[in-house]
């Protein structure tokens, strides 16, 4: 079996495969995120357990919760 080109590691280094990121604006990689998010959640929304998958959250971590006692204080 022959890896097709672009998978070729002797051909492309990860740092050729993240390059063009490098010279993407704080806007342009925003975009690039919200992009992936709604692909995600395309793909997601054709999953049957879907509602299981949404349904299933990380606690915040407790450095993260404090945080946000601090924000809301100062409010």
């Amino acid at each position: 079996m022959t890896l097709p080109p672009s998978l070729r590691k002797d051909l492309h280094t990860t740092e050729d495969e993240v390059a063009w990121a490098r010279t993407l604006t704080p806007e342009q990689r925003l975009e690039v995120v919200a992009s992936l998010c709604r692909d995600a959640m395309a793909i997601l929304m054709l999953n049957p357990k879907r509602d299981r998958v949404l349904s299933v959250r990380d606690p915040l971590p407790e450095s993260t919760v404090r945080a946000l006692a601090r924000l809301h204080q100062q409010r």
